[in-house]
């Protein structure tokens, strides 16, 4: 029984994907226990600036970080045969610049991949348009949870709620959508007199809040459901709600193809059953190999996109934050006794933490600021 059940647990993490979005980019991420692993291959064309990104990456076993894939050929092609190659701008990340193609509502389009004498290329892709019109709201209230060791505390939250509005819906469609917060960060303040050339860095913090959960409509079941009021994001309260915070709800629209795709991968984040249940096997997408005997994971999709955006400020919250960079009395006195510009003798002394100087060190940041900041 306890084999068993070790083992179901094991192929269910195995295989499991995990959706990051960051603005409109995903990454997907399927292990297996085999040498080497699969290659996935996971991207969009959308129909606007952001989004246009394909991620390769090779699957390792025994549970290890996906391997990002460099060197690929990417690129698009319409249906009228005018393509433009993806441009790679990190490790395994290629971005369109939109120079040559321009998704649109309707369009067709079709990835390939060239990488080490193979092919891969997907089905075609139709772009079909929005069909909802999103609103968010929030609500703050307290969460009870459990710590590590077993005691019960209440934090503060916000609750993020969508409705959403669909008018003159045809027979068929379907969406997605998804949630992100972004988050501005500022390095800490230095003593003129001893860092006269210091300028703070400013950066954006970007999450995805919904990385667990797969926001679906079937558009032949739409009279059947209710938008309103969905609970689409809980937050605990911290120092990011001292400056201006973006709740982000990301609507995507898709092909009854791609819903397919993503309704079998939101199959298994929410699978129960019992431990004797078939272990769920990895979802194979729409791309194939020139290779015949060579299985590929990840989906491309043409997708038109619509983010509507939530601003939470410092006025909405009657929080305290504690700010984790804060310099005060015995340090702030240290600090001043530090040799001029040497940024590096704050670490070496322990007084602050790198991040408190580059904020780009932290998780999911950028030092770009979006256009609505």
């Amino acid at each position: 029984m306890r084999t068993d059940k070790h083992l179901v647990l094991k192929m269910f993490a195995l295989f499991l994907s995990a959706i990051l979005f960051t603005q409109c980019a995903e990454v997907i991420d399927l292990n297996n226990e085999t040498s080497g692993g699969q290659l996935v291959i996971a991207g969009r064309i959308t129909n606007g600036g952001m989004g246009n990104t394909v991620e390769i990456t090779r699957t390792l076993p025994e549970m290890q970080a996906p391997e990002l894939i460099s060197g690929a050929l990417v690129k698009v092609i319409a249906e009228n045969g005018i393509e433009e190659a993806y441009i790679e701008t990190s490790p395994g990340q290629y971005v369109l610049n939109r120079d040559i193609v321009q998704g649109q509502v309707g369009g067709v389009y079709q990835l390939q991949v060239q990488l080490n004498g193979k092919t891969y290329t997907s089905s075609m892709q139709e772009m079909m348009p929005i069909m909802a019109q999103d609103d968010l709201r929030f609500e703050l209230g307290t969460l009870d949870k459990v710590t590590a060791a077993g005691v019960p505390i209440s934090e503060d939250v916000i609750r993020i709620f969508a409705n959403s509005t669909l008018d003159n819906l045809p027979d068929e469609f379907y969406i997605r959508w998804t949630m992100e917060e972004v988050y501005n960060r500022d390095g800490i303040d230095l003593p003129v007199n001893n860092f006269p050339f210091y300028s703070k860095m400013r950066c954006y913090i970007t999450n995805e809040l919904s990385a667990q959960e797969i926001f679906l409509v079937d558009g032949t079941e739409i009279r059947n459901v209710n938008l309103n009021n969905r609970e689409v994001a809980v937050r605990p309260i911290d120092n990011s709600f001292s400056t201006k915070h973006y709740f982000n709800i990301i609507q995507i629209a898709l092909n009854k193809e791609a819903h397919s795709y993503w309704k079998n991968l939101q199959s298994l984040t929410t699978r129960q059953g019992s431990i004797f249940d078939t272990p769920p096997a990895p979802v194979l997408g729409n791309i194939g190999s020139s290779d015949p005997l060579e299985e590929v994971f990840g989906f491309f999709e043409a997708s038109a996109i619509d983010t509507t955006r939530l601003l939470v400020t410092n006025n909405d919250i009657s929080v305290f934050f504690l700010d984790p960079c804060q310099i005060e009395g015995a340090t702030a006195r240290r600090i001043r006794r530090i040799p001029v510009m040497c940024i590096a003798c704050l670490f070496e002394e322990g007084l602050v933490e790198e991040e408190c100087i580059f904020c780009n060190l932290l998780p999911n940041s950028s030092t770009i600021r979006p256009s609505y900041f």
